[in-house]
């Protein structure tokens, strides 16, 4: 995916600077996604999170199949190279996803 598909005003990410972009995101994995409109709809989820609307992303993420939600979460790990990003990101998706379930 070019880097002006991926921080467009399509999305949520147009919202941070592009520099914020570069501190934030692995635009090499960016590069790597491809142009497809499922590759799309993870990127506007990943920004919806990433501008604070939490609920509706997870909300859309869980009517996928599990293999689908899988794909979007390793997307999302994929793209997300910042650790101060990463790791509250992703306690907030054990703690949605996995709360109440067995384990």
């Amino acid at each position: 995916m070019k880097f002006s598909e991926f921080f467009n005003e399509e999305n949520h990410l147009c919202n941070f600077s592009e520099e914020q972009i570069k501190e934030i995101f692995d635009l090499d994995e960016v590069k790597a996604l491809d142009n497809n409109e499922f590759e799309k709809q993870r990127v506007f989820w990943l920004s919806q999170y990433m501008v604070g609307n939490v609920s509706e992303p997870f909300e859309d993420i869980k009517k996928l199949e599990p293999a689908d939600q899988r794909r979007v979460f390793e997307t999302w790990i994929d793209l997300v190279k910042d650790v101060d990003t990463l790791k509250p990101m992703m306690k907030s998706i054990l703690m949605d996803f996995i709360q109440g379930k067995a384990v």
